[in-house]
């Protein structure tokens, strides 16, 4: 079977131009040499010269151009936006700061913050000849995104600002009893009685559940907004989230949002110590809800998780990804981590190899190489490029 294969391109923030064209092509000209790349993502620094350059670049090779595009996050960095507040009637709060990034979000059910953020695009990039559009942080802050302990839990219970408190009354949803429910201890945490796959809990008490739901409808409200003004122009679109058993706490709904997009990919980052990698949303999770070991333990086994195996659980992942391939509107790219930077992804050729190997057989349709090949060695781009050729030899 052929898979697609996708590099990503950290270019460098908004605030921050990091990387240069010269960069960009040497590195480009290694990875094109060894694997038949099918599709280049690109962002988020605003400098048009990289962008045109890359996307010249790529079209004498016959490669799809895609604009790595940050939604309800990091855009707060250039304008205002109206924010999550959690259920203390307080401004959620961000580390940004400690990852170069601005992890402050936005309420994605504001309307006013949709508008200014597709303005964004408009302004800085409509001109350039993009192929398609990939969109990250599309969801809200997660249990990891938080300064100090405590407020990653207040930042997922979130938002309660006037657009969402309208919402949750017409939805006839109660506000007190949910502060009522998230204000006990409970074994395993947050009172979690199953789990089926594919972001599915099931929960002792019906208004936490509920009230995840309504986020992701949130989500997919405002995306299928968003997904038309790219379609409109010819775009294709592509999705960035959580593994799937992270996404529900953060407003998505995996099944429901590849309805949306034309492929969809799941981070599973097994090796990653940084927002979004599997162990390290994992922590917090269990950080911010559980006050013991016993209430850790009672997780584990109900998600059949072995915390002994380092990197993360490679068996429960390939379970991740069979159940969303084989429910998934659009093909499943699998997320891996190839960029290795100290102390937060420790992605080796051994890691690299086993993982494309194991997660060929999930019925996932792409690879995506993340999430920097700027930062990537050539060790690891070769291991890549040969573990791929076994698979589809």
């Amino acid at each position: 079977m052929n898979y697609e294969i996708t590099v990503q391109i950290f270019s460098g923030s908004f605030l921050e131009e990091t990387a240069s064209w010269k960069q960009i092509e040497k590195k480009l000209e290694f990875a094109l040499s060894r694997l038949a790349v099918n599709k280049v993502i690109m962002g988020w620094s605003p400098d048009p010269y990289l962008y045109e350059k890359t996307a010249s670049y790529l079209v004498k090779r016959n490669i799809d151009f895609y604009l790595w595009f940050p939604v309800f996050s990091e855009n707060s960095a250039l304008m205002k936006l109206g924010p999550l507040i959690d259920y203390k009637g307080e401004h959620t709060r961000s580390r940004g700061e400690h990852w170069d990034e601005d992890f402050i979000f936005c309420c994605p059910n504001n309307e006013q913050n949709t508008e200014k953020i597709l303005d964004k695009f408009k302004q800085q990039y409509s001109s350039i000849p993009f192929t398609g559009i990939f969109l990250d942080r599309i969801r809200y802050s997660s249990f990891a995104n938080g300064q100090g302990f405590g407020y990653g839990f207040r930042n997922v219970f979130a938002c309660f600002c006037p657009y969402c408190l309208e919402y949750y009354e017409k939805e006839n949803f109660n506000v007190d009893q949910l502060k009522e429910a998230i204000s006990f201890q409970t074994s395993p945490p947050l009172g979690i009685t199953g789990y089926s796959g594919n972001g599915n809990y099931t929960f002792e008490d019906s208004i936490i559940s509920d009230f995840f739901r309504l986020k992701a409808g949130i989500i997919y409200r405002s995306l299928s907004r968003i997904c038309r003004f790219f379609k409109e122009k010819g775009l294709g679109v592509g999705f960035d989230v959580f593994a799937p058993f992270l996404s529900p706490f953060v407003g998505q709904d995996l099944v429901s949002l590849s309805g949306l997009c034309d492929f969809i990919k799941p981070m599973m980052y097994r090796a990653t110590s940084a927002p979004a990698g599997i162990p390290f949303e994992l922590e917090a999770l269990l950080r911010e809800t559980s006050a013991n070991t016993i209430n850790r333990k009672n997780y584990y086994d109900l998600m059949n998780i072995n915390p002994a195996r380092k990197p993360f659980d490679l068996v429960f992942s390939v379970n991740e990804l069979q159940n969303l391939s084989a429910s998934s509107a659009c093909p499943v790219h699998a997320g891996i981590e190839i960029n290795r930077k100290k102390n937060l992804a420790d992605a080796h050729p051994d890691y690299i190899e086993e993982t494309i190997k194991v997660f060929a057989d999930t019925g996932i349709r792409g690879f995506a190489l993340s999430w920097n090949l700027l930062d990537t060695p050539e060790e690891n781009i070769t291991s890549a490029a040969e573990a791929i050729k076994n698979v589809i030899s």
